[in-house]
């Protein structure tokens, strides 16, 4: 087995480790360096799952290989593969967008669009001026019942928020003062929940042995299901068409397995930080990069993924630009790793080295400020790109005018033509380069 390098550099997680290890877990990196290597003809985008006539697999080195059994090229292979995450297996793939897709790529960008349009209306124009979140492993508490939503829909949400309002009993006949709501991977602006980490840290979660249930949404990683089974959680996943009963149901099974509790396995985390969130003032911001009190914007998102030492790259190019006079701004899950790291923004706390916008969904409110400033004075950074969300998300800043770099390869290579047109919007960065890129891109 191949032992991949440093796993992530947060050091309040080192004892979480080597707990894993003396319970015999196999988390998401041991999974990771087991399978290594990772199937060939995916990464490059050239593997086709569509139908029952294949799987079909073109060989990226042989020239007879032109097509596969229904006649798709490498062309339509990666493009497929790219519309495949973007829409995350929600829209048929129009074969008329295919043909043309090595020619341009305004069909992609169109879905893309499609979808920003959409998180507009959902966001509308709610304000989270002052609006205050903890994030970290610390806030799980000892004496409630801890529920983790990953990827929950707001509909979710706001049906979990009801309910254990309304199953307080239920809590308090366990033993438990209550119930404590908390999310993975996001800032929840809307509802008082708490973050207790990105989305590839919610396996420490489990190994506090504080967390009663673990529920994920239809589009989650779920990553946690790795440590559950070792551990009293309930685990649940929550499909589009979820019902208040089934919920419900769940928030019960959550109240059942804090009784189960085995005490020698618990290891709570002191790990907590605060989050002030902002509303952008673009009239402001525009006069400060045009007098030069701002020298620059950097857009800090993105997911967390394995194949790079985790949150390294983000928090030093937090650090970095920030150092630099670059406003940095962040979002969702990129706000939960600089938040446990005491980078956000707090309360009364006007010399923070990033300020947060809100949730995942509040990427839309940095697409509207980039319109209409200038473009060579702003840069998109999401080193670890891991969600078919990231690449929507990336692809969205990059069709604004902004350069965005990445440090996860896309699987873009099985075409010379499709990759050379995405690469124009989403530029790959070697993480040992990756900081002093984005410094060279704004002339720092």
């Amino acid at each position: 087995m191949r032992q991949v390098r440093r796993k992530i550099v947060d050091p309040s997680v080192r004892t979480y480790l080597l707990k894993a290890k003396e319970e015999g877990i196999k988390l998401s990196w041991n999974r990771f360096e087991e399978m290594l290597p990772q199937d060939g003809f995916g990464r490059l985008g050239l593997s086709c799952h569509d139908c029952l006539l294949g799987p079909c697999r073109l060989n990226p080195f042989g020239e007879n290989e032109v097509g596969t059994i229904c006649g798709l090229t490498k062309d339509d292979l990666v493009l497929r593969t790219l519309y495949r995450l973007v829409s995350n297996n929600d829209l048929e793939i129009d074969p008329t967008d295919l043909d043309c897709g090595c020619e341009d790529n305004d069909s992609l960008l169109g879905l893309v669009r499609c979808q920003t349009e959409s998180m507009k209306k959902m966001v509308g124009s709610r304000k989270v001026q002052g609006v205050t979140r903890q994030v970290g492993l610390g806030v799980l508490k000892d004496d409630y019942i801890n529920v983790c939503l990953e990827e929950a829909s707001p509909v979710l949400m706001n049906m979990v928020q009801a309910l254990v309002e309304e199953l307080k009993e239920e809590a308090t006949s366990r033993g438990a003062k209550g119930f404590n709501v908390v999310v993975a991977g996001d800032i929840s602006p809307v509802f008082s929940f708490p973050s207790v980490n990105n989305i590839g840290g919610v396996e420490f979660a489990v190994l506090t042995g504080l967390l009663d249930s673990y529920i994920v949404g239809a589009k989650g990683l779920g990553l946690g299901r790795n440590a559950v089974s070792y551990y009293h959680t309930f685990f649940a996943q929550a499909d589009r068409s979820v019902c208040k009963v089934k919920v419900k149901d769940w928030l019960i099974e959550s109240a059942d397995a804090y009784r189960k509790r085995d005490r020698k396995k618990v290891l709570a985390s002191d790990q907590i930080g605060e989050v002030e969130l902002i509303d952008l003032d673009k009239a402001m911001i525009k006069q400060n990069m045009d007098n030069g009190c701002i020298k620059g914007v950097c857009i800090l998102g993105g997911g967390t993924n394995l194949k790079v030492t985790q949150d390294a790259l983000i928090c030093e190019a937090a650090v970095r630009l920030s150092s630099m006079g670059v406003l940095c701004l962040t979002y969702g899950n990129a706000a939960v790793t600089l938040g446990k790291y005491g980078y956000l923004q707090k309360a009364g706390d006007a010399n923070a080295l990033v300020s947060c916008v809100g949730a995942e969904l509040d990427v839309v409110k940095i697409l509207d400020l980039v319109e209409g400033l200038d473009k060579e004075k702003i840069i998109g950074l999401m080193p670890e790109i891991a969600m078919p969300r990231d690449i929507s998300n990336a692809l969205a800043l990059a069709g604004t005018g902004v350069k965005v770099l990445t440090s996860i390869n896309l699987p873009l290579e099985g075409s010379k033509a499709v990759g050379a047109e995405i690469n124009t919007l989403i530029n790959y960065c070697s993480p040992s380069e990756y900081v002093d890129e984005a410094l060279n891109s704004l002339a720092l």
